[in-house]
């Protein structure tokens, strides 16, 4: 029998192409980065929104790199960080600024209206006859009401969970108020009804307002008359307390360090209203007004009196031998020319109310063929004696009285250097 041919080299090869060449190519191509990129950023952004949805893992993983790139672009490119800001915070600014003017000015007015007016001298007269501060006279005549002091208690303890107070007020024992109502809630419940409860308890000059729950109890300490709508204000800040701390509520013993987070809920009740005045007087407007006129006057003033010792200043420069004024461009700025003989620029400043370091003087050094700087170049430089005379007349030197042969042969040499053109020396006697 004869035994079959096996197959050659080449067959088989031909064969595993035929066979695994599409696998093979598949794995190469995942060998490729450029290719992977190509797949993930088909896929990556329909990945993204579906992990967003389902959880905030990613808002998580990205917020690290986001805050420093953003770090890193603000000290790079600081004026675009601006750019973006900009269009933001300058209406806010504006408005944060208006509403400033108008608070000062109002409460500017306020006060003048109760120094200066008649019902201000008479609230003044009242304060000295009932012992009372001026402060607490206003309060009493002007207050509508004002929430002094808010107190969350724990209804079943009575125990004080959380109390905020007003600025300016005098804090009583807020662990003494909340057993204090407690006690007065059992005696009610025990001697009128057992489902009662407490709404509102007058004492002197103020009102207690109570708001209570299956586990808390929210009370305000009100100066004045409270308004209808404070309850209401009671009940949502209690039921987001319930909403918040329903589980520290339920199994509260005794610490109150959970309901630390609570006092920017009891914050918001701190608040007051005022009367507002019958009729306004425009007293702040007229003193800011009065005091902006002033300020204009003053300043205006002053710059006539600075410009005014500048153009004297300017004056004395230029009438001073050996000074050149070139240049004056603006205000306390000049140039100019300079003989090394000439004066300090700075002295002439004396009895003006300018003072050196305001200057910004630039001064080049020449020689001045003035004839005060001619003659004092000579007699520094050649050391005349003190029986020579010098003094000019039309334009000539003249050279009198007695000196050396030696100092007139120096002078005749170096006159042309020191600024003479012609020299007389008829009425010298040498000796």
């Amino acid at each position: 029998m004869a035994h079959p041919t096996p197959p050659s080299q080449g067959d088989l090869e031909a064969l595993r192409r035929l066979l695994l060449e599409p696998e093979q190519q598949a794995l190469e191509e995942l060998k490729d980065p450029k290719l992977w990129e190509e797949q993930v950023s088909q896929v990556l952004p329909e990945a993204l929104v579906r992990r967003t949805k389902s959880d905030k893992s990613i808002q998580y993983a990205l917020s690290p790199i986001l805050e420093e790139t953003f770090v890193r672009l603000v000290r790079r490119n600081p004026k675009l960080m601006v750019e973006i800001l900009f269009p933001v915070l300058l209406p806010a600014i504006r408005r944060a600024v208006t509403s400033l003017f108008a608070s000062l000015t109002q409460s500017l007015n306020q006060t003048l209206d109760q120094v200066f007016s008649v019902q201000g001298l008479r609230w003044r007269l009242e304060a000295l006859s009932t012992g009372k501060t001026f402060a607490e006279v206003v309060l009493s005549h002007t207050l509508l009401y004002r929430v002094e002091q808010v107190l969350l208690i724990h209804r079943d303890s009575g125990l004080l969970l959380a109390h905020q107070v007003a600025d300016g007020v005098n804090v009583q024992d807020g662990a003494l108020v909340s057993g204090m109502l407690t006690a007065i809630g059992d005696f009610v419940q025990d001697s009128f009804d057992p489902q009662a409860g407490i709404n509102t308890v007058n004492f002197g000059e103020r009102v207690l307002v109570l708001e209570q729950s299956a586990q808390a109890v929210l009370a305000a300490v009100v100066r004045g008359t409270p308004p209808p709508e404070l309850s209401g204000r009671l009940q949502d800040a209690l039921s987001e307390i319930h909403t918040q701390f329903a589980a520290e509520l339920r199994q509260y013993a005794g610490d109150n360090t959970a309901f630390a987070d609570a006092q920017p809920i009891l914050e918001t009740l701190l608040e007051a209203q005022y009367k507002r005045p019958e009729s306004r007087r425009p007293y702040a407007a007229l003193l800011i007004l009065g005091l902006l006129l002033a300020a204009l006057g003053g300043w205006g003033w002053s710059n006539f009196q600075t410009q005014r010792a500048w153009q004297t200043y300017l004056q004395r420069l230029s009438q001073t031998p050996g000074i050149v004024v070139t240049e004056a461009p603006r205000r306390y700025e000049v140039r100019g020319l300079r003989d090394p003989l000439a004066p300090d620029p700075l002295a002439l400043l004396e009895g003006l109310p300018l003072r050196p370091e305001q200057l910004r003087a630039t001064w080049r050094p020449y020689q001045s063929l003035e004839p005060e700087m001619v003659l004092r170049r000579i007699q520094e430089r050649l050391d005349t004696p003190p029986t020579a005379r010098l003094a000019w007349r039309d334009g000539v030197l003249v050279v009198s009285g007695r000196s050396t042969q030696n100092w007139l042969s120096r002078l005749r040499n170096l006159a042309p250097l020191l600024g003479v053109e012609q020299l007389d020396t008829r009425q010298l006697v040498l000796e």
